[in-house]
């Protein structure tokens, strides 16, 4: 009985982890473009993606405005695609903790760090895993045009 209930903790241990770690994972990438034409090139992405831009959260600038006049720049730009949301949150409401979708911008060390948070892929629901895996490349192709010094390159592989 006592190895039976070890190995029932330990399962479900090694499973909370598989699905924290997929959960929180970040794509990055870092460009020495500058902030400006970051956010230009981010805006540009995620619209020609077929999503709307719901709202943008400047929070270097905030925290600069504070009196850290040194603080680097970073902003969020958050956004939507209500067709794709539908469809999800249709399959798995608890989804909605995905929404919006986001592309973040960060000044750090003459750099711009680009990234975005993917949603899991491996949750035992095949249709839902194959909607994020979609969502997942739209959001990689959104960081990866950001970041890229090539105007004319909207899709990568």
């Amino acid at each position: 009985m006592r190895l039976f209930l070890s190995f029932i903790f330990i399962s479900k241990l090694i499973l909370l982890t598989a699905c924290s770690n997929e959960s929180n994972q970040i794509y990055e990438k870092s460009t020495k473009k500058s902030f400006a034409e970051v956010i230009q090139d981010s805006e540009f992405a995620i619209t020609e993606n077929n999503f709307r831009i719901t709202n943008r959260l400047h929070i270097g600038d905030a925290i600069q405005k504070r009196g850290n006049t040194d603080f680097p720049k970073n902003e969020v730009i958050l956004f939507c695609n209500l067709t794709i949301a539908e469809e999800m949150l249709k399959i798995e409401p608890r989804y909605i903790n995905y929404c919006p979708y986001k592309v973040t911008a960060t000044e750090y060390k003459k750099k711009i760090i680009i990234g975005t948070r993917l949603l899991p892929v491996n949750t035992g629901n095949k249709q839902m895993d194959l909607i994020a895996k979609n969502i997942n490349k739209k959001l990689r192709s959104m960081v990866e045009y950001a970041a890229s010094e090539d105007p004319f390159i909207l899709e990568y592989n």
